[in-house]
C-alpha cells in the first residue's frame, strides 16, 4: 500500500510539475514574442524618424555641394559669355567630383542649356522635366526632391546661378541605389529598400539591403498594390517575418518612389532561443530531481512541493518580493533555485518596462519624474564641483485654442513638432528637454550659466518661429520661456523650478518671449515665505480656510441697498488673516485661481439663493481674474453651477478688470459675450487704473463701470482726481452705463459723488464687509423698509 501511495504521489507530483513548467514556459514564450514585437515596432518608429532626418541632412549636403559649382567664378563667366564647351566641362568635372550622375544646366526659360549626363545630348533645348522644382528653388533659394528620371530614381538638387540675379539653374542628380540603401541601413539598424513604381512597368526595387530571396518576396507583395493603396496593404506587405514601415518619397505622372524600412521578427525572437533552451533544461532537471527525491522520501515531499506551487502562483500574480521556500540541498532545492532565478529575471524585465514610464508616450521626451530626477542629480553634482545649473520652463501660447478649434489630434501633432524642435535647439548631449504635461516643457542645462541659458532660449524661440503645416493650415508656434539658475537664484530644486515658473509667467504676461528670474519679480520682500504661502494656497479649500464677506452698495437714487459685493478672505491657521492682494497673485501665476473662482461662485450662488428664499432680494457681484476670463470652459462651468443651485444669472454681476481685457482682447470679448448671453450682468472693475481703449470698452456687453478707489480717495482735495471722476461719470452715462464709486471713506466723498451723479457707492463710510451670517441682520437693522443712511466709519476700519 505504501508503495502504491508513493507511486501515486510521484506521478501526481511529476504531472503537477510538468503542468506548472508548461504554463510558465508558455507564458514566458508569449511574453518574449510580445516584447520582441513591441521592441521592433519601437525600433521601426525610431528608425523612421532617423531615416527621414538622414534624407534631410543628405539633401542639405547635396545643396551645399551644388552651391560650390554655382559660386565658381570661372563657371559663371563661361556661362555669361556663352562658352558652352567650358560650361559642359565644368558640369562634367564637378559631377565626377561629387559622384553626381546627372549634371544639367537649365536656362531661366526652363529649357535645358547643357546636360553632362551620358547620352543626354538630345535633352538640350527641351523644357526641363520638373518645372515645379525650379519654382521652389526660386522661392526658397534651393530645392531638393526624389524623382523618376530617364528610367532611374534620382535625388535632384537645384540651386540658382546668380549674377547677381538667377541667370540659370544648376540641376544635380544622385542615383538612389543599393549603396544609399546600405548607408542608411547601417545608420538606422534596419533593412532599407527603395522601390519605384512606373505606370508602364509597375514596381521595381532600385536598391535594398535585404538578401535576394526576401527582396523577391517584397517585390511580389508590392505588385499587388498601386502607390495610392500601398498604406492599406501594410499588413500583407510585411508578411509573417517582417515588420514594415513605408514612407512616400515622390509621386507624379512619371512614377512614384517609396522607402521601405523593415525589421525581421524571426531575428529578434532568435535572441531569446537560449532562454527557451535554459528553461527546458531547468524543467527537465527539476522534474528528474523531483522523481528521484519522491522515491527516497515520498512521505516528506508533499509539503515542499505544495510550497513551491504556492510560490509559482505568487509569481503568476506578480508578487516578486519573496523567493521560494528553503527545501534543502536536494533536487527540490535546485528547482527552488531555478524558480528564484526565473523570479529575478521576470522582475528585472518588469523593471525595464517600468523604466518606460519615465518617458512621455506622445513626444518620446522624458516626463516630469525623470526630469526631476536628473535635475536633482545635476544640482548634487553642481554642489560638489561648484558648477552652475540652469533650468527653463516653456509654455506654449494659445495651445488650448488649437485643441478647442482644430481638435486634440492637431494639438498632439503640434506637441510632437515642438518636441522635435526643442531637441534640435539643444547642442549638448548632457542637456535634457522634457514634457511636464499638457503644453508645458522644461529644459535642464547642467554646467550652464545664465548667459548660456539665455543663448539656448534664443535658439529655442528661433526654432519655434516657423509655422507648423497641417492639412493646408499654418499653425503659429509661440512660447513663453522662464529661466532660473543654480545657485544664483535658488539652491534647492523645488525653489529653482518655482522661480523659473515665475519668470515664465512674467514673460507670458509681458509678451517678452523669454525672461530670467529677477528678485524684483516677487511681490513681497521674502520670496521663501511667498513660495510657502503659494503651496499652502492649494490646501486652503480642502481645509475650509476661505471665507466670504459681503460689502453692501448704496443706490444714491433712492438710498436703498439691493446689491452686495462678494469679497474673499483667507483665515490662515498660522499667519492669521491674509489679504487677497497677498495670495490672489499666486493663484493667477500657478493657475489655481480657477479653483478659487469656482469655490467663490459655488458659495455665492448658494448664499444668494438662501437670502432670496428668506425674502431678501439681493444681487451679488463676483470678481473674475485674468485667467478666469481667458478660460474657454468658464461659461459651461457657471451654467452647471446655476443649475445645481437653482439660481438665476440675473441675480449676479461679473466684475472684470481692465488688465484682464488687455491681456487677450479677442478671448476676453468672446468670454464676456458668452457670460452676457447666459444672463449675467457685466461690470468693468477698477476703471481708470489700466490702459484699455474706449473702443474696446465699447465692444464689451457691460452694464456698469466701477471707478477705481485711487481717484475717489483724494478727489475732495485733488482737483485732477475730481476732474477724472466727473469725466468718467459723464462718459459712462453717455454710453448708457451705470457708475459705481468704490472706496467711499468720508461724507465729503459721498457728497461729491452724489453731486456728480454717481449711481451707486460702496466703502467703509457705507458699511464694512460683513460675514454671511451677519448680512441678514445688517439689512434688518440698517435697511429697514429698504432705507439706509450713510455712517461714519468706526475705529480700526479701513478700505476693503
Amino acid at each position: 500500500m505504501a508503495r502504491v501511495v508513493a507511486h501515486q504521489m510521484i506521478v501526481f507530483v511529476a504531472l503537477l510539475l510538468i503542468a506548472i513548467q508548461l504554463v510558465i514556459f508558455v507564458v514566458i514564450d508569449k511574453s518574449i514574442h510580445a516584447n520582441a514585437l513591441r521592441k521592433i515596432y519601437e525600433e521601426i518608429q525610431v528608425g523612421d524618424r532617423i531615416f527621414l532626418r538622414l534624407l534631410e541632412d543628405r539633401s542639405r549636403r547635396l545643396v551645399d555641394s551644388a552651391s560650390i559649382l554655382t559660386s565658381d567664378f570661372a563657371f559663371r563667366q563661361a556661362l555669361m559669355t556663352g562658352d558652352s564647351p567650358t560650361v559642359a566641362s565644368a558640369l562634367a568635372n564637378h559631377g565626377a567630383r561629387i559622384s553626381a550622375e546627372k549634371m544639367i544646366l537649365v536656362a531661366p526659360d526652363q529649357k535645358v542649356l547643357a546636360d553632362a549626363s551620358a547620352g543626354a545630348e538630345a535633352h538640350i533645348g527641351r523644357p526641363f522635366a520638373f518645372p515645379e522644382l525650379i519654382a521652389e528653388a526660386a522661392e526658397k533659394g534651393s530645392a531638393s526632391a526624389i524623382k523618376v528620371l530617364d528610367g532611374g530614381v534620382f535625388q535632384l538638387v537645384i540651386v540658382p546661378v546668380l549674377a547677381p540675379v538667377p541667370v540659370a539653374w544648376a540641376v544635380l542628380g544622385f542615383r538612389i541605389d543599393a549603396a544609399l540603401a546600405g548607408e542608411l541601413g547601417l545608420l538606422t539598424s534596419l533593412d532599407v529598400s527603395f522601390a519605384a513604381w512606373r505606370p508602364t512597368s509597375g514596381w521595381e526595387i532600385v536598391g535594398s539591403t535585404m538578401p535576394f530571396a526576401p527582396r523577391g518576396r517584397l517585390l511580389s507583395a508590392l505588385a499587388q498594390y498601386r502607390p495610392d493603396s500601398l498604406a492599406a496593404g501594410l499588413s500583407d506587405l510585411s508578411g509573417e517575418d517582417y515588420v514594415v514601415s513605408v514612407s512616400s518619397l515622390a509621386t507624379g505622372q512619371e512614377g512614384s518612389v517609396v522607402a521601405i524600412l523593415q525589421r525581421s521578427l524571426a531575428d529578434s525572437v532568435a535572441h531569446f532561443a537560449s532562454l527557451r533552451v535554459t528553461l527546458l533544461v531547468l524543467a527537465g532537471l527539476s522534474l528528474a530531481g523531483t522523481i528521484v527525491g519522491s522515491l527516497m522520501i515520498a512521505r516528506s515531499i508533499s509539503r515542499p512541493v505544495t510550497s513551491l506551487v504556492a510560490f509559482a502562483r505568487r509569481l503568476e500574480r506578480g508578487e516578486y518580493d519573496q523567493g521560494p521556500p528553503e527545501t534543502g540541498a536536494d533536487e527540490l532545492g535546485e528547482l527552488a533555485s531555478a524558480f528564484d532565478n526565473m523570479r529575478l529575471a521576470i522582475f528585472s524585465r518588469e523593471q525595464q518596462i517600468k523604466a518606460m514610464a519615465y518617458h512621455d508616450a506622445l513626444t518620446g521626451l522624458p516626463n516630469r519624474a525623470l526630469f526631476n530626477d536628473r535635475l536633482n542629480q545635476a544640482i548634487g553634482v553642481a554642489r560638489r564641483l561648484g558648477h552652475p545649473v540652469s533650468v527653463m520652463l516653456i509654455d506654449l501660447n494659445r495651445f488650448k485654442e488649437v485643441n478647442d478649434t482644430l481638435g486634440h489630434h492637431v494639438g498632439d501633432l503640434l506637441l510632437r513638432e515642438v518636441a522635435t524642435r526643442l531637441r534640435g535647439a539643444l547642442l549638448r548631449a548632457s542637456d535634457t528637454v522634457a514634457r511636464l504635461g499638457g503644453d508645458e516643457f522644461a529644459v535642464l542645462l547642467p554646467a550652464a550659466t545664465k548667459e548660456m541659458a539665455e543663448d539656448v532660449a534664443r535658439r529655442i524661440l528661433l526654432s519655434l518661429e516657423d509655422p507648423v503645416s497641417f492639412e493646408g493650415r499654418m499653425l503659429d508656434v509661440e512660447g513663453s520661456i522662464g529661466l532660473a539658475c543654480f545657485p544664483e537664484h535658488a539652491d534647492e530644486m523645488n525653489v529653482l523650478m518655482s522661480r523659473a515658473d515665475a519668470a515664465m509667467y512674467y514673460a507670458k504676461r509681458r509678451h517678452l518671449g523669454s525672461a530670467a528670474f529677477d528678485p524684483r519679480l516677487k511681490m513681497e520682500p521674502e520670496i521663501d515665505s511667498r513660495l510657502s504661502l503659494s503651496s499652502e494656497l492649494r490646501q486652503a479649500i480642502e481645509r475650509d480656510e476661505f471665507v466670504l464677506h459681503y460689502q453692501p452698495r448704496l443706490d444714491l437714487q433712492d438710498r436703498t441697498v439691493r446689491q452686495v459685493e462678494a469679497l474673499l478672505r483667507w483665515q490662515h491657521p498660522v499667519h492669521g488673516f491674509v489679504l487677497p492682494a497677498e495670495f490672489i497673485p499666486f493663484g493667477e501665476q500657478t493657475g489655481f485661481i480657477r479653483e478659487i473662482t469656482c469655490w467663490v461662485m459655488n458659495r455665492v450662488f448658494a448664499d444668494v439663493v438662501r437670502w432670496r428664499q428668506q425674502g431678501l432680494e439681493v444681487t451679488a457681484s463676483i470678481n473674475f481674474s485674468v485667467r478666469d476670463l481667458l478660460n474657454a470652459e468658464i461659461g459651461e462651468h457657471v451654467r452647471e453651477l446655476l443649475a445645481r443651485h437653482g439660481a438665476q444669472p440675473s441675480w449676479f454681476v461679473i466684475e472684470i478688470t481692465e488688465s484682464a481685457i488687455m491681456d487677450d482682447p479677442v478671448r476676453a470679448l468672446e468670454t464676456a459675450a458668452e457670460l452676457r448671453a447666459t444672463g449675467f450682468q457685466l461690470s468693468i472693475d477698477d476703471f481708470g487704473s489700466g490702459y484699455s481703449s474706449l473702443a474696446l470698452i465699447k465692444k464689451l456687453p457691460i452694464s456698469e463701470l466701477k471707478i477705481d478707489r485711487s481717484f475717489i480717495a483724494n478727489m475732495a482735495t485733488d482737483k485732477d482726481d475730481l476732474m477724472i471722476v466727473r469725466s468718467v461719470i459723464d462718459l459712462a452715462h453717455n454710453m448708457g452705463l451705470r457708475v459705481v464709486g468704490e472706496g467711499v471713506e468720508s461724507a465729503d466723498s459721498l457728497a461729491l459723488l452724489e453731486g456728480l451723479g454717481c449711481d451707486v457707492v460702496q466703502g467703509y463710510h457705507i458699511s464694512k464687509p460683513v460675514p454671511f451670517a451677519e448680512v441678514h441682520e445688517w439689512f434688518a437693522l440698517r435697511g429697514a423698509e429698504g432705507q439706509v443712511a450713510a455712517r461714519q466709519p468706526g475705529a480700526g476700519e479701513g478700505v476693503t
